[in-house]
């Protein structure tokens, strides 16, 4: 009966050992792109939010504006449903491109509608000049000139900052595999708080 207990158990430490390491490969084989960009933006709430208090967590960034009947109400049913499952262990970051249609008022508003957590999803808004800067050279998306030509991909950044990988969030299999890269990441998590 010992001998029993004993493989029983050495049977769970493989088992906690090779999803940890399952998980974490899953992530060590993502390209790491660039670092992020380094930005100061207001949330949707009137409060600061710089790419240093991100550090620490992976985050999910997107481009959309509250206006948009295209592709924005997607993206942001996306990520509405990703805060759900992952938001206690990663942060999501809209940029709105109409900075000046998208009003604070607006944006809170928007914020409301899409259900975004406080602290886990920023809505955010910035001169469009920055805007565009972030966009096109910061996360190496497209420019959007005007508010309909930004992009639909999703851009997931790392613990450290570093993008590691864009996923068109027209595209259920780029979706899926964003959901998949994030379940990982947080069973990494739950695994090392054991």
């Amino acid at each position: 009966m010992k001998h029993l207990i004993a493989a029983f158990a050495m049977l769970t430490v493989l088992a906690v050992v090779g999803c940890q390491r399952s998980s974490e490969a899953v992530w060590d084989e993502l390209p790491r792109i660039k670092q992020a960009p380094s930005f100061v933006v207001t949330n949707y709430d009137g409060q600061q939010l710089s790419s240093e208090q991100l550090r620490g967590r992976p985050w999910v960034a997107s481009f959309m504006f509250a206006t948009c009947q295209g592709v924005c109400p997607i993206m942001n049913r996306h990520v509405a449903e990703l805060q759900q499952q992952f938001g206690d262990y990663v942060r999501f970051v809209s940029f709105s491109v109409d900075p000046e249609t998208d009003s604070l008022a607006l944006l809170a508003s928007y914020a409301r509608e899409y259900g975004a957590r406080p602290d886990v999803w920023f809505i955010t808004r910035t001169t469009l000049d920055s805007v565009r800067m972030l966009s096109r050279d910061g996360f190496l998306l497209s420019d959007p000139k005007t508010p309909d030509l930004h992009s639909s991909r999703f851009a997931l950044v790392d613990e450290q900052g570093q993008i590691r990988g864009y996923f068109n969030s027209l595209d259920t299999a780029d979706v899926a595999r964003l959901r998949q890269l994030l379940a990982a990441y947080v069973e990494r998590e739950r695994i090392a708080v054991q």
